[in-house]
C-alpha cells in the first residue's frame, strides 16, 4: 500500500485556513505539523489541531510545549486518515535563555493501517542562532535519540530539527535511520524575513526540516513543496512498507 506523509512547520502566525488549503491540495494520509496553536490571536483563539482534524475528518494527537508571552500556546500534532491507536508525549530539553517557556516535546503515535501498525514520531527541536549545535542542543537531542534509536521496523520520524544537514544531529540520525529525502541541497527555510536572538535571515537557503525512517520503509518519491504560506516549505514523502 502506498501512503503519503507531510512534514511541515506551519508557523504559529499563519492562518489555519491557508494551511488547510495546501493540505487538501497535497492530500496526505499522515500529517506531522509543528507550531499548531491554542489561544492564538492570529487564528481567533482556535484549537488549530482540532479545527484541521474536524475539517479533514482525520484522527489527531496534539501536545503543546511552548507558551508565548501574550498567551499563545504552540505545539506538535500528528493527523491521520487512519485510526490513531495510541499517542505518547515525551518532554525533552528546554529553550535557552531566561524566558519561562515550557519544555519541548517529542510526540509519537501508533496508527492502525489495515493489517499492520505504523509508528509516527515528530518533534520541534530548539533554535540557536546560525543553527549551531551547542552543548545544550546536544543534550536535548540525546534525550530524544534515546527514545527512538531502538526502533527497527515500521517507524517514521519527522520534524523541524533546526539543524544543518552536516550537523552532529543529522549524522547521528543517519547512522540509525534512512533519510527519506529529498536531497539535502533543497532548502526548506526561510520564505519570510527572520530576526531572532541576533540572527537575521531573509533568504530561502537553509535545510532544517527532515523525514527519516526505518529501513523497511520504501520511499517511492520525495519533494519539497513550494508555498507562500508559513516560513517553512513542507516536505512530502510517498512510501510503502514491507
Amino acid at each position: 500500500m502506498k501512503l503519503r506523509i507531510l512534514q511541515w512547520n506551519i508557523l504559529y502566525k499563519e492562518k489555519i485556513e491557508n494551511v488547510l488549503k495546501l493540505i487538501k491540495k497535497i492530500n496526505p494520509d499522515i500529517i506531522c505539523l509543528q507550531e499548531l496553536t491554542l489561544n492564538g490571536k492570529w487564528n481567533n483563539y482556535k484549537n488549530t489541531a482540532r479545527w484541521l482534524a474536524k475539517r479533514l475528518n482525520y484522527d489527531y494527537y496534539f501536545m503543546p510545549y511552548h507558551k508565548f508571552k501574550e498567551g499563545t500556546i504552540s505545539g506538535n500534532g500528528i493527523l491521520s486518515r487512519y485510526p490513531i491507536k495510541k499517542g505518547v508525549s515525551i518532554r525533552i530539553g528546554r529553550l535557552y535563555g531566561k524566558e519561562k517557556y515550557e519544555s519541548y516535546r517529542y510526540i509519537e503515535t501508533t496508527l492502525n493501517i489495515d493489517s499492520y501498525l505504523l509508528k509516527i514520531g515528530t518533534v520541534h527541536l530548539s533554535f540557536f542562532p546560525y543553527l549551531i549545535t551547542t552543548n545544550e542542543k546536544k543534550k536535548e537531542f540525546s534525550q530524544l535519540f534515546k527514545k527512538i534509536k531502538k526502533k527497527k521496523r515500521r517507524f517514521i520520524f519527522t520534524g523541524d530539527l533546526n539543524a544543518r544537514p552536516n550537523s552532529y544531529i543529522i549524522r547521528m540520525l543517519r547512522k540509525k535511520f534512512k533519510h527519506c529525502g529529498p536531497d539535502f541541497k533543497l532548502p526548506t527555510w526561510t520564505t519570510k524575513p527572520f530576526d531572532f536572538k541576533g540572527f537575521k535571515e531573509n533568504r530561502l537557503r537553509w535545510r532544517i526540516d527532515y523525514v527519516f525512517a526505518t529501513k523497511d520503509i520504501k520511499v517511492v518519491s520525495s519533494n519539497v513543496r513550494k508555498t507562500r504560506y508559513s516560513d517553512h516549505l513542507p516536505i512530502c514523502i510517498d512510501f510503502t512498507t514491507k
